[in-house]
Protein backbone atom coordinates (compact mmCIF):
# COMPACT_ATOMS: atom_id res chain seq x y z
CA UNK A 1 0.00 0.00 0.00
CA UNK A 2 0.83 3.48 -0.90
CA UNK A 3 1.94 5.76 2.01
CA UNK A 4 0.88 8.88 3.37
CA UNK A 5 4.16 10.82 2.21
CA UNK A 6 4.02 9.70 -0.98
CA UNK A 7 0.20 10.39 -1.93
CA UNK A 8 0.46 13.64 -0.02
CA UNK A 9 3.69 14.59 -2.72
CA UNK A 10 1.26 13.39 -5.33
CA UNK A 11 -1.34 15.87 -4.45
CA UNK A 12 0.73 18.25 -3.89
CA UNK A 13 2.10 18.50 -7.51
CA UNK A 14 -1.42 18.03 -8.58
CA UNK A 15 -2.17 21.37 -6.77
CA UNK A 16 0.62 23.51 -8.03
CA UNK A 17 0.30 22.50 -11.58
CA UNK A 18 -3.31 23.36 -11.41
CA UNK A 19 -2.16 26.33 -9.83
CA UNK A 20 0.72 27.68 -11.31
CA UNK A 21 -0.33 26.49 -15.12
CA UNK A 22 -2.93 27.45 -16.62
CA UNK A 23 -4.66 27.88 -19.55
CA UNK A 24 -2.03 30.69 -20.41
CA UNK A 25 1.09 28.62 -19.29
CA UNK A 26 -0.35 26.03 -21.63
CA UNK A 27 -0.86 27.94 -24.24
CA UNK A 28 2.88 29.46 -24.05
CA UNK A 29 4.61 26.05 -24.37
CA UNK A 30 2.83 25.89 -27.79
CA UNK A 31 3.81 27.34 -31.15
CA UNK A 32 0.86 29.39 -32.99
CA UNK A 33 0.58 26.60 -35.12
CA UNK A 34 -2.43 24.91 -33.00
CA UNK A 35 -3.57 22.56 -35.96
CA UNK A 36 -0.56 20.86 -34.68
CA UNK A 37 -1.45 20.09 -31.63
CA UNK A 38 -3.56 16.93 -30.71
CA UNK A 39 -5.66 16.93 -27.35
CA UNK A 40 -6.08 14.51 -25.05
CA UNK A 41 -9.41 14.92 -23.61
CA UNK A 42 -11.74 13.25 -20.89
CA UNK A 43 -15.59 13.47 -20.21
CA UNK A 44 -17.18 15.28 -17.51
CA UNK A 45 -19.54 12.89 -15.93
CA UNK A 46 -22.15 12.49 -13.27
CA UNK A 47 -21.71 10.54 -10.46
CA UNK A 48 -20.39 10.55 -6.49
CA UNK A 49 -17.18 12.27 -4.77
CA UNK A 50 -15.78 11.90 -1.44
CA UNK A 51 -13.41 14.30 0.27
CA UNK A 52 -10.54 12.41 2.81
CA UNK A 53 -8.05 13.75 4.14
CA UNK A 54 -5.43 11.33 4.68
CA UNK A 55 -2.53 11.24 7.80
CA UNK A 56 -0.33 8.84 9.42
CA UNK A 57 0.49 8.14 13.25
CA UNK A 58 1.11 5.93 15.63
CA UNK A 59 -0.58 4.37 18.19
CA UNK A 60 -1.02 5.18 21.72
CA UNK A 61 -2.85 4.18 24.76
CA UNK A 62 -6.15 6.47 25.55
CA UNK A 63 -5.69 6.59 28.97
CA UNK A 64 -2.69 5.98 31.48
CA UNK A 65 -1.40 6.57 34.64
CA UNK A 66 1.60 6.14 37.00
CA UNK A 67 0.84 4.01 40.07
CA UNK A 68 2.95 5.49 43.32
CA UNK A 69 3.32 4.56 46.74
CA UNK A 70 1.39 5.96 49.42
CA UNK A 71 3.29 5.64 52.39
CA UNK A 72 7.01 5.17 53.39
CA UNK A 73 8.08 2.08 54.57
CA UNK A 74 10.01 -1.21 52.92
CA UNK A 75 7.77 -3.07 49.98
CA UNK A 76 6.63 -6.09 51.97
CA UNK A 77 4.79 -7.99 48.80
CA UNK A 78 4.19 -7.72 44.99
CA UNK A 79 1.45 -9.05 43.29
CA UNK A 80 2.21 -8.52 39.66
CA UNK A 81 4.62 -8.63 36.97
CA UNK A 82 5.14 -6.41 33.58
CA UNK A 83 2.76 -7.16 31.30
CA UNK A 84 -0.06 -8.35 33.30
CA UNK A 85 -3.71 -7.49 32.82
CA UNK A 86 -4.38 -5.21 36.19
CA UNK A 87 -8.06 -4.00 37.50
CA UNK A 88 -9.37 -0.95 39.31
CA UNK A 89 -8.63 -2.10 43.08
CA UNK A 90 -6.41 -4.33 42.68
CA UNK A 91 -3.70 -4.63 45.50
CA UNK A 92 -0.29 -4.25 43.70
CA UNK A 93 2.05 -4.43 46.20
CA UNK A 94 2.26 -3.57 49.91
CA UNK A 95 4.50 -1.97 52.67
CA UNK A 96 5.91 -2.47 56.08
CA UNK A 97 5.50 0.93 57.76
CA UNK A 98 8.33 0.01 59.79
CA UNK A 99 9.27 2.67 62.47
CA UNK A 100 6.38 5.14 61.09
CA UNK A 101 4.55 4.99 63.76
CA UNK A 102 7.33 5.74 66.25
CA UNK A 103 7.84 8.75 63.93
CA UNK A 104 4.49 10.16 64.27
CA UNK A 105 4.45 10.11 68.11
CA UNK A 106 7.80 11.41 67.99
CA UNK A 107 5.95 14.01 65.82
CA UNK A 108 3.08 14.61 67.59
CA UNK A 109 5.10 15.98 70.88
CA UNK A 110 6.74 18.09 68.79
CA UNK A 111 3.72 19.67 67.32
CA UNK A 112 1.42 20.16 70.95
CA UNK A 113 4.38 21.63 72.43
CA UNK A 114 4.78 24.37 69.29
CA UNK A 115 1.46 24.56 69.33
CA UNK A 116 0.93 25.56 73.14
CA UNK A 117 4.33 28.16 72.66
CA UNK A 118 2.36 29.65 69.80
CA UNK A 119 -0.91 30.09 71.89
CA UNK A 120 0.66 31.89 74.40
CA UNK A 121 2.51 33.98 71.56
CA UNK A 122 -0.15 34.77 70.03
CA UNK A 123 -2.76 34.95 72.95
CA UNK A 124 -5.41 32.45 71.94
CA UNK A 125 -6.04 29.27 73.11
CA UNK A 126 -4.42 26.31 71.30
CA UNK A 127 -7.10 25.11 69.17
CA UNK A 128 -6.95 28.71 67.35
CA UNK A 129 -3.26 28.85 66.68
CA UNK A 130 -3.40 27.55 62.85
CA UNK A 131 -5.99 30.04 62.22
CA UNK A 132 -5.50 33.30 64.40
CA UNK A 133 -3.94 36.67 62.38
CA UNK A 134 -0.68 36.40 62.77
CA UNK A 135 -0.75 40.36 64.02
CA UNK A 136 -2.03 39.08 67.76
CA UNK A 137 1.47 38.24 68.24
CA UNK A 138 2.56 41.48 68.55
CA UNK A 139 0.70 42.28 71.69
CA UNK A 140 1.89 40.60 74.55
CA UNK A 141 -0.76 39.57 77.06
CA UNK A 142 -0.36 38.48 80.47
CA UNK A 143 -0.60 34.68 81.02
CA UNK A 144 -2.13 34.58 84.76
CA UNK A 145 -3.46 36.86 87.39
CA UNK A 146 -0.83 38.24 89.60
CA UNK A 147 1.64 41.39 89.52
CA UNK A 148 4.40 42.73 87.49
CA UNK A 149 7.78 41.77 88.18
CA UNK A 150 11.01 42.72 86.28
CA UNK A 151 9.74 44.54 83.60
CA UNK A 152 12.26 47.48 82.23
CA UNK A 153 10.91 48.08 78.48
CA UNK A 154 9.65 51.50 77.26
CA UNK A 155 8.06 52.72 74.26
CA UNK A 156 11.09 52.48 71.29
CA UNK A 157 13.26 49.80 73.00
CA UNK A 158 13.62 46.36 71.41
CA UNK A 159 11.68 43.47 73.00
CA UNK A 160 13.47 40.00 72.64
CA UNK A 161 13.08 36.56 74.45
CA UNK A 162 12.11 37.09 78.17
CA UNK A 163 10.31 40.20 78.85
CA UNK A 164 9.15 40.40 82.72
CA UNK A 165 7.56 38.01 85.33
CA UNK A 166 3.64 37.95 86.53
CA UNK A 167 4.00 36.64 90.06
CA UNK A 168 1.17 35.60 91.89
CA UNK A 169 1.67 36.66 95.24
CA UNK A 170 -1.60 35.80 96.75
CA UNK A 171 -0.83 32.21 98.06
CA UNK A 172 3.15 30.77 99.09
CA UNK A 173 4.74 27.54 99.20
CA UNK A 174 6.33 25.71 101.43
CA UNK A 175 9.00 22.83 100.95
CA UNK A 176 10.24 20.44 103.67
CA UNK A 177 11.60 17.24 104.39
CA UNK A 178 9.88 14.67 106.79
CA UNK A 179 10.25 11.45 108.08
CA UNK A 180 8.82 8.38 107.21
CA UNK A 181 6.48 7.82 109.64
CA UNK A 182 4.88 11.69 109.07
CA UNK A 183 4.78 10.60 105.47
CA UNK A 184 2.72 7.23 105.86
CA UNK A 185 0.12 9.81 107.89
CA UNK A 186 0.08 12.43 104.96
CA UNK A 187 -2.18 12.49 102.18
CA UNK A 188 -2.54 15.64 99.34
CA UNK A 189 -5.23 17.83 100.90
CA UNK A 190 -4.05 17.03 104.71
CA UNK A 191 -4.87 20.43 106.51
CA UNK A 192 -1.70 22.66 108.11
CA UNK A 193 -1.11 25.62 109.54
CA UNK A 194 2.19 28.03 109.27
CA UNK A 195 3.86 29.81 112.24
CA UNK A 196 6.30 32.46 110.78
CA UNK A 197 9.15 33.87 113.30
CA UNK A 198 8.23 37.62 112.09
CA UNK A 199 5.02 37.49 113.95
CA UNK A 200 2.74 35.72 116.08
CA UNK A 201 -0.01 33.55 114.79
CA UNK A 202 -0.67 31.14 111.99
CA UNK A 203 -1.40 30.97 108.46
CA UNK A 204 -3.38 28.01 107.61
CA UNK A 205 -3.10 25.80 104.17
CA UNK A 206 -3.21 22.52 102.70
CA UNK A 207 -0.55 19.46 101.96
CA UNK A 208 -0.21 20.26 98.05
CA UNK A 209 2.34 17.57 96.34
CA UNK A 210 3.84 14.27 98.48
CA UNK A 211 7.27 12.85 96.55
CA UNK A 212 6.82 9.09 96.99
CA UNK A 213 10.75 8.63 96.71
CA UNK A 214 12.69 9.11 99.58
CA UNK A 215 15.73 11.19 99.71
CA UNK A 216 18.86 10.11 102.06
CA UNK A 217 19.89 12.46 105.03
CA UNK A 218 22.37 11.97 107.79
CA UNK A 219 20.94 9.78 110.24
CA UNK A 220 17.36 8.58 108.14
CA UNK A 221 15.32 8.94 104.47
CA UNK A 222 13.10 11.74 104.45
CA UNK A 223 10.29 12.78 101.96
CA UNK A 224 9.85 15.93 100.28
CA UNK A 225 6.56 17.81 100.88
CA UNK A 226 5.02 20.95 99.79
CA UNK A 227 2.56 22.72 101.09
CA UNK A 228 0.34 25.88 100.10
CA UNK A 229 -0.94 28.89 102.43
CA UNK A 230 -2.71 31.98 101.76
CA UNK A 231 -0.59 35.17 101.65
CA UNK A 232 -1.95 38.00 104.27
CA UNK A 233 0.17 40.33 102.52
CA UNK A 234 3.03 40.45 105.49
CA UNK A 235 4.66 37.16 103.97
CA UNK A 236 7.45 37.11 101.45
CA UNK A 237 9.43 34.18 100.07
CA UNK A 238 12.28 33.60 102.43
CA UNK A 239 10.35 34.06 105.78
CA UNK A 240 11.21 30.93 108.14
CA UNK A 241 8.69 29.26 110.30
CA UNK A 242 7.28 25.90 111.76
CA UNK A 243 4.48 24.00 110.34
CA UNK A 244 1.78 21.75 111.55
CA UNK A 245 -0.04 19.07 110.19
CA UNK A 246 -3.63 18.48 111.26
CA UNK A 247 -3.17 14.25 111.10
CA UNK A 248 -4.56 11.71 113.45
CA UNK A 249 -1.29 10.98 116.07
CA UNK A 250 0.90 13.44 114.37
CA UNK A 251 2.27 15.76 116.38
CA UNK A 252 5.28 17.34 114.49
CA UNK A 253 6.37 20.92 114.14
CA UNK A 254 9.26 20.70 111.78
CA UNK A 255 11.51 23.69 111.10
CA UNK A 256 10.32 25.55 107.64
CA UNK A 257 11.14 28.49 105.09
CA UNK A 258 8.65 30.25 102.37
CA UNK A 259 10.31 28.62 98.83
CA UNK A 260 8.26 30.58 96.00
CA UNK A 261 5.02 32.34 95.54
CA UNK A 262 2.00 30.38 94.46
CA UNK A 263 2.49 30.84 90.74
CA UNK A 264 5.27 32.20 88.65
CA UNK A 265 5.05 32.55 85.03
CA UNK A 266 7.51 34.21 82.44
CA UNK A 267 6.16 36.80 79.88
CA UNK A 268 8.52 36.41 76.48
CA UNK A 269 7.78 37.03 73.13
CA UNK A 270 8.81 34.87 69.89
CA UNK A 271 9.44 37.29 68.04
CA UNK A 272 11.69 40.31 68.41
CA UNK A 273 11.20 44.41 67.17
CA UNK A 274 10.49 47.14 68.34
CA UNK A 275 8.52 48.28 71.46
CA UNK A 276 5.60 50.68 70.14
CA UNK A 277 3.44 50.84 73.59
CA UNK A 278 3.47 50.01 77.04
CA UNK A 279 0.47 49.83 78.67
CA UNK A 280 1.73 48.53 82.48
CA UNK A 281 4.32 49.39 85.01
CA UNK A 282 6.88 47.15 87.24
CA UNK A 283 4.97 46.05 90.44
CA UNK A 284 0.92 46.55 88.87
CA UNK A 285 -1.78 43.93 89.43
CA UNK A 286 -2.65 42.68 86.22
CA UNK A 287 -5.52 40.42 85.34
CA UNK A 288 -4.69 36.58 83.17
CA UNK A 289 -5.01 38.33 79.20
CA UNK A 290 -4.13 41.71 79.84
CA UNK A 291 -2.15 43.25 77.82
CA UNK A 292 1.47 44.61 78.90
CA UNK A 293 2.94 45.85 75.43
CA UNK A 294 2.94 46.50 71.81
CA UNK A 295 5.46 45.69 68.81
CA UNK A 296 5.75 47.68 66.14
CA UNK A 297 5.05 46.05 63.00
CA UNK A 298 7.13 45.17 59.61
CA UNK A 299 10.26 42.48 61.29
CA UNK A 300 7.71 41.21 63.87
CA UNK A 301 5.26 40.62 62.12
CA UNK A 302 6.73 38.69 59.45
CA UNK A 303 8.42 36.76 62.31
CA UNK A 304 4.99 36.26 63.47
CA UNK A 305 3.92 34.89 60.07
CA UNK A 306 7.27 32.59 59.63
CA UNK A 307 6.40 30.65 63.01
CA UNK A 308 2.36 30.12 61.85
CA UNK A 309 3.37 28.62 58.76
CA UNK A 310 6.41 26.66 59.93
CA UNK A 311 3.61 25.40 62.49
CA UNK A 312 0.72 24.56 59.32
CA UNK A 313 3.81 22.73 57.70
CA UNK A 314 4.44 20.63 60.76
CA UNK A 315 0.91 20.06 60.81
CA UNK A 316 0.86 18.85 57.57
CA UNK A 317 3.46 16.31 57.72
CA UNK A 318 2.27 14.94 60.84
CA UNK A 319 -1.54 14.68 58.90
CA UNK A 320 0.59 13.42 56.03
CA UNK A 321 2.33 11.03 58.36
CA UNK A 322 -0.99 9.49 59.48
CA UNK A 323 -2.02 9.45 56.25
CA UNK A 324 0.46 6.76 55.25
CA UNK A 325 -0.97 4.36 57.87
CA UNK A 326 -3.89 3.77 55.82
CA UNK A 327 -2.36 3.76 52.75
CA UNK A 328 0.29 0.67 53.05
CA UNK A 329 -1.56 -1.26 49.96
CA UNK A 330 -0.82 0.15 46.63
CA UNK A 331 -4.16 0.18 44.77
CA UNK A 332 -4.49 -0.23 40.87
CA UNK A 333 -6.26 2.92 39.80
CA UNK A 334 -8.06 1.47 36.60
CA UNK A 335 -8.11 -1.21 34.30
CA UNK A 336 -5.38 -1.79 31.94
CA UNK A 337 -1.99 -3.70 31.83
CA UNK A 338 1.23 -2.99 34.00
CA UNK A 339 3.68 -1.68 31.78
CA UNK A 340 6.34 -2.49 33.89
CA UNK A 341 7.33 -3.34 37.33
CA UNK A 342 9.74 -0.99 39.20
CA UNK A 343 9.82 -2.52 42.66
CA UNK A 344 10.70 -5.70 44.46
CA UNK A 345 10.63 -7.50 47.88
CA UNK A 346 12.81 -5.74 50.51
CA UNK A 347 13.32 -2.49 49.17
CA UNK A 348 13.02 0.76 51.04
CA UNK A 349 10.70 3.14 49.25
CA UNK A 350 9.45 6.96 50.12
CA UNK A 351 6.08 8.17 49.39
CA UNK A 352 5.55 8.97 45.61
CA UNK A 353 8.09 5.81 44.76
CA UNK A 354 6.90 4.77 41.15
CA UNK A 355 5.59 1.35 41.07
CA UNK A 356 4.49 1.10 37.43
CA UNK A 357 2.34 3.03 34.55
CA UNK A 358 -0.84 1.14 33.74
CA UNK A 359 -2.43 1.60 30.66
CA UNK A 360 -5.68 0.92 29.39
CA UNK A 361 -5.34 -0.39 25.58
CA UNK A 362 -9.25 -0.76 24.81
CA UNK A 363 -9.30 2.92 23.65
CA UNK A 364 -6.18 4.26 22.02
CA UNK A 365 -5.09 7.70 19.78
CA UNK A 366 -3.79 7.95 16.96
CA UNK A 367 -1.89 11.19 16.54
CA UNK A 368 -1.71 12.80 12.98
CA UNK A 369 0.15 15.87 11.46
CA UNK A 370 -2.20 17.55 8.83
CA UNK A 371 -1.71 20.07 6.54
CA UNK A 372 -2.94 23.68 7.46
CA UNK A 373 -4.66 23.12 3.91
CA UNK A 374 -7.03 20.63 5.25
CA UNK A 375 -7.19 21.64 8.89
CA UNK A 376 -10.60 23.44 8.31
CA UNK A 377 -11.98 20.61 6.73
CA UNK A 378 -12.03 18.57 9.69
CA UNK A 379 -13.91 18.60 12.56
CA UNK A 380 -14.68 16.29 16.00
CA UNK A 381 -17.13 13.65 15.56
CA UNK A 382 -15.96 12.74 11.83
CA UNK A 383 -15.44 9.16 10.90
CA UNK A 384 -12.31 7.99 9.89
CA UNK A 385 -10.34 4.46 8.48
CA UNK A 386 -7.05 3.39 10.21
CA UNK A 387 -5.12 0.87 8.07
CA UNK A 388 -2.97 -1.48 10.46
CA UNK A 389 -1.38 -4.60 10.35
CA UNK A 390 -3.01 -7.07 11.92
CA UNK A 391 -3.38 -11.02 12.45
CA UNK A 392 -4.91 -10.92 9.04
CA UNK A 393 -2.28 -8.62 7.38
CA UNK A 394 -3.38 -5.06 6.61
CA UNK A 395 -6.70 -4.57 8.19
CA UNK A 396 -8.98 -1.20 8.52
CA UNK A 397 -9.96 -0.14 11.67
CA UNK A 398 -12.94 2.17 12.39
CA UNK A 399 -12.41 5.55 14.24
CA UNK A 400 -13.29 9.02 14.82
CA UNK A 401 -11.75 12.37 15.49
CA UNK A 402 -11.52 13.20 19.20
CA UNK A 403 -9.26 16.57 18.92
CA UNK A 404 -8.16 19.14 16.57
CA UNK A 405 -4.83 21.05 17.70
CA UNK A 406 -5.60 24.55 18.69
CA UNK A 407 -2.13 26.19 17.28
CA UNK A 408 0.04 24.68 14.37
CA UNK A 409 3.81 23.65 13.98
CA UNK A 410 5.48 25.95 11.11
CA UNK A 411 8.40 24.46 9.45
CA UNK A 412 9.99 24.78 6.55
CA UNK A 413 7.23 27.72 5.96
CA UNK A 414 4.61 25.50 6.29
CA UNK A 415 2.11 24.65 9.14
CA UNK A 416 0.68 21.77 10.30
CA UNK A 417 -1.74 20.94 13.11
CA UNK A 418 -2.27 17.72 15.25
CA UNK A 419 -5.40 15.73 14.99
CA UNK A 420 -6.08 13.04 17.08
CA UNK A 421 -8.40 9.86 16.38
CA UNK A 422 -10.27 7.52 18.92
CA UNK A 423 -9.61 4.15 17.86
CA UNK A 424 -11.94 1.31 19.61
CA UNK A 425 -8.80 -1.88 19.50
CA UNK A 426 -10.74 -4.66 17.95
CA UNK A 427 -8.24 -6.67 20.21
CA UNK A 428 -4.55 -6.77 18.22
CA UNK A 429 -3.65 -3.32 18.84
CA UNK A 430 -0.68 -2.08 21.11
CA UNK A 431 1.10 0.99 21.40
CA UNK A 432 3.94 2.07 18.68
CA UNK A 433 2.37 0.71 16.35
CA UNK A 434 1.64 2.58 13.01
CA UNK A 435 -1.60 3.92 10.90
CA UNK A 436 -2.33 4.90 8.04
CA UNK A 437 -5.68 7.03 8.46
CA UNK A 438 -8.20 8.76 6.01
CA UNK A 439 -10.55 11.28 7.47
CA UNK A 440 -13.85 10.99 5.85
CA UNK A 441 -14.64 15.05 5.44
CA UNK A 442 -17.70 14.96 2.48
CA UNK A 443 -19.55 12.84 0.57
CA UNK A 444 -21.62 14.02 -2.19
CA UNK A 445 -23.71 11.65 -4.59
CA UNK A 446 -24.79 12.30 -8.22
CA UNK A 447 -23.13 15.46 -9.12
CA UNK A 448 -21.18 16.45 -12.02
CA UNK A 449 -17.86 15.37 -12.12
CA UNK A 450 -14.84 17.23 -13.60
CA UNK A 451 -11.40 15.37 -13.60
CA UNK A 452 -9.24 17.60 -11.47
CA UNK A 453 -6.09 17.56 -13.89
CA UNK A 454 -8.65 20.00 -16.03
CA UNK A 455 -9.00 22.67 -13.65
CA UNK A 456 -6.46 25.50 -13.32
CA UNK A 457 -6.91 29.14 -11.93
CA UNK A 458 -6.32 32.44 -13.21
CA UNK A 459 -7.48 35.62 -11.22
CA UNK A 460 -8.72 33.33 -8.50
CA UNK A 461 -11.21 32.09 -10.94
CA UNK A 462 -11.67 28.51 -11.52
CA UNK A 463 -11.26 27.40 -15.95
CA UNK A 464 -11.26 24.45 -17.66
CA UNK A 465 -10.51 24.37 -21.48
CA UNK A 466 -13.48 23.03 -23.41
CA UNK A 467 -13.31 20.76 -26.54
CA UNK A 468 -14.79 22.99 -29.21
CA UNK A 469 -13.33 21.11 -32.25
CA UNK A 470 -10.82 18.43 -33.72
CA UNK A 471 -7.88 20.72 -32.76
CA UNK A 472 -9.53 23.59 -30.75
CA UNK A 473 -10.33 24.32 -27.25
CA UNK A 474 -12.33 27.49 -25.51
CA UNK A 475 -11.29 28.21 -21.83
CA UNK A 476 -14.73 28.16 -19.66
CA UNK A 477 -14.92 29.74 -16.52
CA UNK A 478 -16.54 27.19 -13.70
CA UNK A 479 -17.74 26.64 -10.33
CA UNK A 480 -16.05 24.31 -8.23
CA UNK A 481 -17.62 22.41 -5.25
CA UNK A 482 -15.45 19.56 -3.66
CA UNK A 483 -12.43 18.42 -4.78
CA UNK A 484 -10.20 15.66 -3.89
CA UNK A 485 -7.23 14.35 -6.00
CA UNK A 486 -9.16 12.64 -8.70
CA UNK A 487 -12.23 14.79 -9.39
CA UNK A 488 -13.55 17.95 -8.69
CA UNK A 489 -17.51 18.64 -8.13
CA UNK A 490 -18.84 21.13 -11.01
CA UNK A 491 -21.64 23.46 -9.85
CA UNK A 492 -21.75 25.32 -12.83
CA UNK A 493 -20.50 26.29 -16.38
CA UNK A 494 -20.25 22.69 -17.61
CA UNK A 495 -23.09 19.64 -18.81
CA UNK A 496 -22.76 16.05 -18.57
CA UNK A 497 -20.48 14.48 -21.71
CA UNK A 498 -18.98 17.65 -22.69
CA UNK A 499 -15.18 16.49 -23.31
CA UNK A 500 -12.40 18.95 -21.01
CA UNK A 501 -8.80 18.91 -22.01
CA UNK A 502 -6.26 17.21 -19.82
CA UNK A 503 -3.23 17.38 -21.90
CA UNK A 504 -1.70 17.83 -25.67
CA UNK A 505 0.96 16.16 -27.90
CA UNK A 506 3.34 17.90 -30.18
CA UNK A 507 2.35 16.81 -33.86
CA UNK A 508 5.14 14.28 -34.37
CA UNK A 509 5.33 14.39 -38.39
CA UNK A 510 6.53 18.29 -37.69
CA UNK A 511 10.13 17.65 -36.49
CA UNK A 512 10.31 21.48 -35.99
CA UNK A 513 8.52 21.32 -33.36
CA UNK A 514 11.22 19.58 -31.39
CA UNK A 515 8.95 17.01 -29.77
CA UNK A 516 8.91 13.16 -28.96
CA UNK A 517 6.30 11.19 -30.66
CA UNK A 518 3.40 10.80 -28.03
CA UNK A 519 4.82 12.90 -25.87
CA UNK A 520 1.93 14.00 -23.32
CA UNK A 521 2.08 17.59 -21.93
CA UNK A 522 -0.10 17.56 -18.98
CA UNK A 523 -0.94 19.78 -16.28
CA UNK A 524 0.78 18.14 -13.47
Amino acid sequence: MQRFPVRWAVITVIVLAIVGLGYWGVKAMVSEGEAKLVMATKPVTMGDIEVVVWGWGTLTAKEERDVVTSAEGVVKEVFFQAGDPVFKGQVLATIDPGTLSVSIRSLELEVEGERLKLARQFGVSPDQVENVDPASALILRSPATGTISGLALDAGSTAQGDVCKVVDDRRLVIKLQVPEFVYNALQVGTPAAFMPKRFEGQVPGAVTKIDSIPVKADQAYLYNVWVEIGNPGLLKVGDEGTVAFDAPGIDYQPAAKIAAFGSQETVSTSVSGKVKAVFVRDGQWVKEGEPILELEPGEALFQAMTLQLKFKEKLAELEDKKAMLSNLSVICPMDGVAYEQNITVGQSVSKGTRVTRVANFQEMNLMLRVDEIDVPKIQEGQEAQVMVWGREGQQSVPAVVSKIGASGDLRDGYSSFNITLSVQNPGFLRPGMGGEARIFVSKKEGVLLCPVEALYKEDNNWFVDLKTGENERTPVPVEVGAMNDMFAEIISGLTEGQEVVVGMTKDPNDPSMGGRPGMVIRKY
